[in-house]
Parts: structure tokens; sequence; C-alpha cells
């Protein structure tokens, strides 16, 4: 885009895809949202962003389908997956919901968490692109 790093915004509530799409502009990243799982898939395979924030709770495509998707298409198979997802699915010990994920980050969202799970992909990306 513009040597920002590209964040793929999933998330079901446009309140929240609202909200992160707005702090993450602040700290400079750049930004592609949708409320579908079928988008996802399409825009991560059409513009590649270096990491995908995505909502385990979605209605019309799972986020495991997403996730089966993205994973087996050799365009998007090494884009980390941050899973966005309700504080209780951590607390209860639902990791098997979280099978296919990079990472994870609750709601309500810590932007300093965010900030560093991001930060700390976007990285390791940087040094593998070096190491290359």
């Amino acid at each position: 885009m513009n040597g920002q790093p590209l964040i793929l915004i999933v998330e079901q509530s446009l309140h929240d895809l609202e909200l992160l799409n707005s702090h993450l502009g602040i700290l400079n990243f750049s930004c592609i949202c949708t409320k579908q799982g079928v988008r996802a898939v399409i825009l991560a395979q059409t513009h590649q962003p270096d990491v995908i924030l995505l909502d385990i709770m979605l209605s019309n495509l799972g986020a495991n389908r997403v996730i089966d998707d993205l994973k087996h298409d050799t365009k998007t198979a090494t884009i980390p997956i941050i899973a966005l997802t309700p504080l209780t699915v951590v607390q209860d010990d639902e990791f098997s919901m979280l099978a296919g994920f990079d990472d994870c980050i609750t709601k309500p969202y810590d932007f300093n968490q965010l900030e560093m799970v991001i930060s700390r992909h976007i990285s390791q990306l940087n040094y593998l692109n070096l190491s290359w």
C-alpha cells in the first residue's frame, strides 16, 4: 500500500470493526475491513495482508472455515492470523476453538496488548523476509 503494514480486520460487530480500524490507523497501520468470512478470504487472497485479525464469532462463514481456506492457499498460508475472542472463551479453556490461530487478543480490547501482538508478528515477518 504505502509502506505501512497492512492489517485485514474481520470483525462481526460494526462498532468493534470501526474501533479497531480507527486505533490501528492512529498507529500507522493500513487496514482493510470486513464483517464477513467469505469476503475475508477474498480480501486476503487479493491483498495479502501482513496480519489478519479474525473474530472467532463470525456468523456467515465460521472462523474455522476461514482459517482452513487461508491455510490451504499458497498465497495466504503464511499470513499470521490473530483471534479476536471474548474473554470468556479464554477463561473457559475453550482453546480448541482457537486451533489454527497464531495468537489471540481478548475482548474488550487492551490496545497496548493489541499493538504488541501485531508488532511482534510483523517483526517476525520482517526478520523472515530479511533472511531470504
